[in-house]
């Protein structure tokens, strides 16, 4: 298995789980939320960063499933597309999305699901309570933010997805829903003017991805141009205000950072991969208690 990482995760426990990405090792939350769980159910589990290039993925999948210790875990960038096509196979929800933020062992089986979605839609719900009357814009179609946006579709009047790659937006559009469209990027003002919530699913703001924001340049003012009440939300969680969030505090919108999503998220799949080890509200307590 060691051949296949870039990093040494170091299992001493009888049992494990794993967040696969690019560079986890380097401040991946998931550790201490499932680590915290794994203490409160009093399992012998830990979960710990693996380091793995797409070049690699392949036969890491493949080495973790031939180890009986490894339960599941999470996906993180650039792997939450590409991993479906490794696993046994997928939930629904996953499948439909295209995309796995959590895995779990079902006998010899490993299964793909995705809880990013309903991460960040249980946070988004929290802050306005009246999403349903709401149009929403989204930007950034990978894998996480396909997920958000499936979900999101469901849950607001009308939803703009835009994406870097204009084709991946419209394609998404049509399969997201009646009312999903798309918008090309760099958004305008007209296009802000009714939005009740900007969601931004891309890496722009990430402490080790590109500076600034998905709004690029006339960042200003398409702030400017949301509504008085609307709700800026970063998928982002470090930093905790990204330069986004920040431009829309100042400006006195309501915004979110992605912590909320990332604690959701990792409740949901702690349980899939520990199914009957605690309650959920258990697992929740767990996981915000640890910091």
């Amino acid at each position: 298995m060691q051949d296949f990482l870039d990093n040494d995760p170091n299992i001493t426990t009888s049992k494990y789980a794993v967040i696969l990405g690019l560079t986890p090792s380097r401040g991946a939350r998931s550790p201490l939320l499932w680590n915290a769980a794994f203490k409160a159910a009093c399992i012998d589990a830990a979960m710990v960063p693996m380091d793995v290039t797409p070049a690699n993925l392949a036969g890491l999948v493949a080495a973790l499933k031939a180890d009986k210790r490894y339960i599941g875990g999470a996906v993180a960038v650039p792997h939450k597309q590409a991993i479906a096509a490794l696993l046994d196979r997928l939930e629904p929800e996953a499948e439909r999305i295209g995309a796995v933020n959590a895995i779990y062992r079902d006998g010899d089986d490993l299964v793909g699901a995705n809880t990013d979605g309903a991460g960040a839609l249980s946070q988004i719900e929290d802050a306005l309570p009246d999403l349903a009357s709401r149009k929403a814009v989204l930007i950034g179609l990978g894998g996480a933010g396909i997920a958000v946006a499936a979900y999101l579709a469901g849950a607001v009047k009308e939803l703009a997805v835009a994406n870097r790659t204009e084709a991946k937006a419209k394609e998404a559009a049509i399969r997201l829903g009646d009312n999903v469209s798309s918008v090309p990027l760099p958004l305008t003002t007209e296009q802000l003017s009714d939005c009740g919530v900007l969601v931004n699913c891309t890496t722009a703001g990430y402490q080790d991805g590109p500076a600034g924001t998905p709004l690029g340049a006339e960042a200003d003012t398409l702030i400017t141009a949301l509504p008085s009440d609307a709700l800026v939300y970063d998928i982002i969680y470090q930093p905790l205000e990204t330069e986004l969030l920040g431009k829309a505090a100042a400006r006195g919108l309501k915004t979110r950072n992605g912590l909320g999503m990332n604690l959701d998220q990792a409740v949901i799949a702690f349980q899939k991969a520990n199914p009957g080890a605690l309650t959920i509200d258990r697992v929740r307590d767990a996981m915000r208690n640890a910091g």
